[in-house]
Protein backbone atom coordinates (compact mmCIF):
# COMPACT_ATOMS: atom_id res chain seq x y z
CA UNK A 1 0.00 0.00 0.00
CA UNK A 2 1.32 3.45 -0.91
CA UNK A 3 1.89 5.98 1.88
CA UNK A 4 -0.71 8.41 0.51
CA UNK A 5 -3.37 5.68 0.48
CA UNK A 6 -2.33 4.61 3.98
CA UNK A 7 -2.79 8.16 5.29
CA UNK A 8 -6.26 8.39 3.76
CA UNK A 9 -7.17 5.03 5.28
CA UNK A 10 -5.98 5.97 8.78
CA UNK A 11 -8.03 9.17 8.72
CA UNK A 12 -11.14 6.98 8.96
CA UNK A 13 -10.26 5.66 12.42
CA UNK A 14 -10.61 7.21 15.83
CA UNK A 15 -7.82 7.54 18.42
CA UNK A 16 -8.69 4.29 20.26
CA UNK A 17 -8.70 2.22 17.07
CA UNK A 18 -5.40 3.78 15.94
CA UNK A 19 -3.78 2.88 19.27
CA UNK A 20 -4.98 -0.72 18.90
CA UNK A 21 -3.62 -0.88 15.33
CA UNK A 22 -0.19 0.42 16.43
CA UNK A 23 -0.01 -2.09 19.30
CA UNK A 24 -0.95 -4.95 16.98
CA UNK A 25 1.63 -3.94 14.36
CA UNK A 26 4.29 -3.65 17.09
CA UNK A 27 3.40 -7.11 18.40
CA UNK A 28 3.82 -8.65 14.94
CA UNK A 29 7.25 -7.09 14.30
CA UNK A 30 10.35 -9.22 14.94
CA UNK A 31 12.50 -7.99 17.82
CA UNK A 32 15.47 -7.58 15.48
CA UNK A 33 13.51 -5.16 13.26
CA UNK A 34 12.39 -3.14 16.29
CA UNK A 35 15.99 -2.75 17.43
CA UNK A 36 17.45 -2.04 13.98
CA UNK A 37 14.87 0.61 13.15
CA UNK A 38 14.94 2.08 16.69
CA UNK A 39 11.16 1.88 16.88
CA UNK A 40 11.11 2.17 20.68
CA UNK A 41 12.71 5.61 20.36
CA UNK A 42 10.23 6.54 17.65
CA UNK A 43 7.31 5.66 19.92
CA UNK A 44 8.71 7.27 23.06
CA UNK A 45 10.43 10.39 21.60
CA UNK A 46 9.12 10.95 18.09
CA UNK A 47 10.64 14.45 17.65
CA UNK A 48 14.12 13.21 18.63
CA UNK A 49 13.72 10.19 16.33
CA UNK A 50 12.85 12.42 13.36
CA UNK A 51 15.83 14.65 14.10
CA UNK A 52 18.17 11.66 14.08
CA UNK A 53 16.66 10.42 10.82
CA UNK A 54 17.25 13.81 9.24
CA UNK A 55 20.90 13.80 10.32
CA UNK A 56 21.37 10.34 8.84
CA UNK A 57 19.91 11.51 5.50
CA UNK A 58 22.43 14.39 5.39
CA UNK A 59 25.81 13.30 3.95
CA UNK A 60 29.06 14.44 5.53
CA UNK A 61 30.62 17.64 4.24
CA UNK A 62 33.24 15.63 2.34
CA UNK A 63 30.53 13.49 0.74
CA UNK A 64 28.48 16.56 -0.19
CA UNK A 65 31.47 18.15 -1.94
CA UNK A 66 32.44 14.89 -3.67
CA UNK A 67 28.87 14.30 -4.92
CA UNK A 68 28.66 17.86 -6.22
CA UNK A 69 31.99 17.59 -8.03
CA UNK A 70 30.87 14.32 -9.62
CA UNK A 71 27.59 15.89 -10.78
CA UNK A 72 29.48 18.85 -12.26
CA UNK A 73 31.94 16.62 -14.10
CA UNK A 74 29.15 14.48 -15.56
CA UNK A 75 27.37 17.64 -16.72
CA UNK A 76 30.59 18.98 -18.22
CA UNK A 77 31.08 15.70 -20.09
CA UNK A 78 27.46 15.90 -21.35
CA UNK A 79 26.63 12.56 -19.72
CA UNK A 80 23.04 13.72 -19.03
CA UNK A 81 22.25 13.99 -22.76
CA UNK A 82 22.98 10.65 -24.43
CA UNK A 83 22.59 7.03 -23.22
CA UNK A 84 25.73 5.92 -21.41
CA UNK A 85 26.97 3.60 -18.66
CA UNK A 86 27.65 6.35 -16.13
CA UNK A 87 24.18 7.92 -15.88
CA UNK A 88 20.99 5.88 -16.16
CA UNK A 89 18.08 7.06 -18.30
CA UNK A 90 16.06 7.63 -15.13
CA UNK A 91 18.79 9.82 -13.65
CA UNK A 92 19.11 11.74 -16.92
CA UNK A 93 15.41 12.58 -16.82
CA UNK A 94 15.50 13.45 -13.13
CA UNK A 95 18.81 15.35 -13.06
CA UNK A 96 17.09 18.36 -11.47
CA UNK A 97 16.13 16.25 -8.42
CA UNK A 98 19.82 15.51 -7.90
CA UNK A 99 20.68 19.18 -8.44
CA UNK A 100 18.17 20.36 -5.83
CA UNK A 101 19.39 17.76 -3.34
CA UNK A 102 23.04 18.77 -3.83
CA UNK A 103 22.16 22.45 -3.44
CA UNK A 104 20.38 21.67 -0.17
CA UNK A 105 23.40 19.73 1.15
CA UNK A 106 25.86 22.48 0.18
CA UNK A 107 23.76 25.12 1.91
CA UNK A 108 23.65 22.96 5.05
CA UNK A 109 27.46 23.10 5.39
CA UNK A 110 28.35 26.31 3.64
CA UNK A 111 28.76 28.40 6.78
CA UNK A 112 31.17 25.92 8.34
CA UNK A 113 33.68 24.92 5.68
CA UNK A 114 35.19 26.94 2.85
CA UNK A 115 35.36 23.95 0.50
CA UNK A 116 31.58 23.96 0.19
CA UNK A 117 31.69 27.57 -1.07
CA UNK A 118 34.05 26.55 -3.85
CA UNK A 119 31.70 23.68 -4.72
CA UNK A 120 28.76 26.09 -4.69
CA UNK A 121 30.55 28.41 -7.12
CA UNK A 122 31.25 25.48 -9.46
CA UNK A 123 27.61 24.41 -9.12
CA UNK A 124 26.54 27.92 -10.18
CA UNK A 125 28.78 27.89 -13.25
CA UNK A 126 27.50 24.44 -14.19
CA UNK A 127 24.25 26.08 -15.22
CA UNK A 128 25.53 29.38 -16.55
CA UNK A 129 28.79 28.73 -18.38
CA UNK A 130 28.50 28.57 -22.17
CA UNK A 131 30.00 25.08 -22.29
CA UNK A 132 27.42 23.60 -19.94
CA UNK A 133 24.19 25.46 -20.64
CA UNK A 134 22.94 22.65 -22.87
CA UNK A 135 24.17 19.87 -20.59
CA UNK A 136 20.70 18.76 -19.49
CA UNK A 137 17.53 17.48 -21.14
CA UNK A 138 15.68 20.75 -20.63
CA UNK A 139 15.21 24.04 -22.44
CA UNK A 140 14.88 25.84 -19.11
CA UNK A 141 16.90 24.03 -16.42
CA UNK A 142 16.80 26.95 -13.97
CA UNK A 143 13.06 26.77 -13.45
CA UNK A 144 13.28 23.03 -12.88
CA UNK A 145 15.61 23.51 -9.90
CA UNK A 146 13.25 26.29 -8.75
CA UNK A 147 15.88 28.98 -8.36
CA UNK A 148 16.75 31.93 -10.60
CA UNK A 149 20.16 32.96 -11.82
CA UNK A 150 19.89 36.18 -9.82
CA UNK A 151 19.04 34.33 -6.60
CA UNK A 152 21.95 31.91 -7.01
CA UNK A 153 24.32 34.72 -7.93
CA UNK A 154 23.27 36.89 -4.99
CA UNK A 155 23.88 33.93 -2.68
CA UNK A 156 27.28 33.34 -4.31
CA UNK A 157 28.27 36.99 -3.81
CA UNK A 158 27.46 36.61 -0.11
CA UNK A 159 29.97 33.75 0.09
CA UNK A 160 32.56 35.80 -1.80
CA UNK A 161 32.17 38.44 0.89
CA UNK A 162 32.50 35.92 3.73
CA UNK A 163 35.77 34.68 2.26
CA UNK A 164 37.37 38.14 1.88
CA UNK A 165 38.87 40.34 4.58
CA UNK A 166 38.74 43.41 2.30
CA UNK A 167 36.74 44.54 -0.72
CA UNK A 168 38.31 42.11 -3.18
CA UNK A 169 35.02 40.19 -2.97
CA UNK A 170 33.38 43.08 -4.82
CA UNK A 171 35.89 43.00 -7.66
CA UNK A 172 35.36 39.26 -7.97
CA UNK A 173 31.57 39.63 -7.94
CA UNK A 174 31.44 42.43 -10.52
CA UNK A 175 33.88 40.58 -12.78
CA UNK A 176 31.61 37.52 -12.60
CA UNK A 177 28.53 39.66 -13.29
CA UNK A 178 30.26 41.07 -16.39
CA UNK A 179 31.52 37.75 -17.77
CA UNK A 180 28.96 35.07 -16.90
CA UNK A 181 26.39 34.22 -19.61
CA UNK A 182 22.86 35.16 -18.60
CA UNK A 183 19.70 33.13 -19.01
CA UNK A 184 16.52 34.26 -20.78
CA UNK A 185 14.87 35.53 -17.58
CA UNK A 186 17.79 37.69 -16.43
CA UNK A 187 19.06 41.15 -17.29
CA UNK A 188 22.75 41.69 -16.63
CA UNK A 189 21.86 44.77 -14.61
CA UNK A 190 20.03 42.37 -12.23
CA UNK A 191 23.38 40.74 -11.48
CA UNK A 192 25.05 44.10 -10.87
CA UNK A 193 22.25 45.07 -8.50
CA UNK A 194 22.62 41.73 -6.71
CA UNK A 195 26.17 42.83 -5.85
CA UNK A 196 24.83 46.16 -4.57
CA UNK A 197 22.58 44.36 -2.05
CA UNK A 198 25.73 43.20 -0.24
CA UNK A 199 27.17 46.72 -0.04
CA UNK A 200 25.93 47.57 3.42
CA UNK A 201 27.73 50.84 4.17
CA UNK A 202 28.76 54.06 2.44
CA UNK A 203 32.37 53.02 1.79
CA UNK A 204 31.28 49.79 0.10
CA UNK A 205 28.76 51.61 -2.07
CA UNK A 206 31.35 54.19 -3.07
CA UNK A 207 33.77 51.39 -3.97
CA UNK A 208 31.00 49.71 -5.95
CA UNK A 209 30.36 52.89 -7.98
CA UNK A 210 34.09 53.28 -8.64
CA UNK A 211 34.44 49.69 -9.88
CA UNK A 212 31.44 50.00 -12.19
CA UNK A 213 32.84 53.26 -13.54
CA UNK A 214 36.17 51.55 -14.25
CA UNK A 215 34.47 48.76 -16.19
CA UNK A 216 32.33 51.23 -18.13
CA UNK A 217 35.35 53.28 -19.19
CA UNK A 218 37.04 50.15 -20.55
CA UNK A 219 34.01 49.55 -22.77
CA UNK A 220 33.54 53.09 -24.02
CA UNK A 221 35.83 52.73 -27.04
CA UNK A 222 33.88 49.67 -28.25
CA UNK A 223 30.26 50.73 -27.76
CA UNK A 224 29.96 52.56 -31.10
CA UNK A 225 30.89 49.46 -33.12
CA UNK A 226 29.77 46.53 -30.95
CA UNK A 227 26.07 46.20 -30.06
CA UNK A 228 26.74 43.71 -27.25
CA UNK A 229 29.28 46.06 -25.66
CA UNK A 230 26.76 48.88 -25.92
CA UNK A 231 24.11 46.88 -24.02
CA UNK A 232 26.65 45.94 -21.34
CA UNK A 233 27.73 49.58 -21.04
CA UNK A 234 24.12 50.71 -20.62
CA UNK A 235 23.44 48.14 -17.91
CA UNK A 236 26.60 49.04 -15.99
CA UNK A 237 25.60 52.70 -16.05
CA UNK A 238 22.08 51.80 -14.98
CA UNK A 239 23.45 49.98 -11.92
CA UNK A 240 25.74 52.92 -11.20
CA UNK A 241 22.77 55.29 -11.21
CA UNK A 242 20.97 52.97 -8.83
CA UNK A 243 23.93 53.02 -6.43
CA UNK A 244 24.30 56.81 -6.56
CA UNK A 245 20.63 57.21 -5.66
CA UNK A 246 21.11 54.78 -2.76
CA UNK A 247 24.00 57.01 -1.62
CA UNK A 248 21.75 60.07 -2.12
CA UNK A 249 24.44 61.50 -4.41
CA UNK A 250 21.71 63.06 -6.52
CA UNK A 251 23.85 65.75 -8.15
CA UNK A 252 26.37 63.15 -9.33
CA UNK A 253 23.56 60.88 -10.49
CA UNK A 254 21.92 63.65 -12.52
CA UNK A 255 25.23 64.62 -14.13
CA UNK A 256 25.93 61.02 -15.07
CA UNK A 257 22.40 60.60 -16.43
CA UNK A 258 22.91 63.32 -19.01
CA UNK A 259 26.62 62.80 -19.79
CA UNK A 260 27.23 59.05 -19.49
CA UNK A 261 23.83 57.36 -19.79
CA UNK A 262 21.41 59.19 -22.08
CA UNK A 263 23.98 59.79 -24.90
CA UNK A 264 24.30 56.05 -25.43
CA UNK A 265 20.60 55.47 -26.18
CA UNK A 266 18.94 56.15 -29.51
CA UNK A 267 15.96 57.66 -27.67
CA UNK A 268 16.57 59.87 -24.65
CA UNK A 269 13.18 59.02 -23.17
CA UNK A 270 14.15 55.40 -22.32
CA UNK A 271 16.94 56.11 -19.78
CA UNK A 272 15.08 59.18 -18.56
CA UNK A 273 12.07 57.06 -17.62
CA UNK A 274 14.43 54.61 -15.88
CA UNK A 275 15.82 57.42 -13.79
CA UNK A 276 12.40 58.79 -12.84
CA UNK A 277 11.34 55.29 -11.81
CA UNK A 278 14.43 54.92 -9.62
CA UNK A 279 13.71 58.22 -7.88
CA UNK A 280 10.11 57.17 -7.31
CA UNK A 281 11.15 53.79 -5.88
CA UNK A 282 13.56 55.57 -3.51
CA UNK A 283 10.75 57.81 -2.24
CA UNK A 284 12.44 60.97 -3.53
CA UNK A 285 9.27 62.76 -4.66
CA UNK A 286 10.68 66.31 -4.69
CA UNK A 287 13.69 65.22 -6.76
CA UNK A 288 11.39 63.21 -9.04
CA UNK A 289 9.23 66.25 -9.71
CA UNK A 290 12.27 68.47 -10.28
CA UNK A 291 13.79 66.05 -12.79
CA UNK A 292 10.44 65.90 -14.59
CA UNK A 293 10.61 69.67 -15.02
CA UNK A 294 14.20 69.39 -16.25
CA UNK A 295 13.07 66.82 -18.81
CA UNK A 296 10.34 69.09 -20.14
CA UNK A 297 12.78 71.98 -20.49
CA UNK A 298 15.11 69.70 -22.47
CA UNK A 299 12.17 68.53 -24.61
CA UNK A 300 12.47 64.89 -23.57
CA UNK A 301 9.22 63.07 -24.31
CA UNK A 302 8.64 60.69 -21.42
Amino acid sequence: MRIRKLRLLLEQYGDTTLRDIIVEIYRQLPKQVIEEKDLDLMLSQFAKYKGLQKEQDQPTVEQAIEQTEQFIQLAYDLQYLEPNELVSVREQKNWYVTAKRLLKHLRHYIGRKNGTRVAFEEFFFTFFSRRRRTAFLSNDPFRLIKVTQVELFEELVGYYKLDASDQTWMQRAIYTAVKVPIDVDTERSDLFLAVLTHCTDVSEREAYVALLNTHAKKLRAKVRVDADMLVLYQEIRFAELHALIALRELERAETMLFTEYIPYFSHRSTPFRYYLSLLEQAGLKDEHDRIERVGRRKHIHF
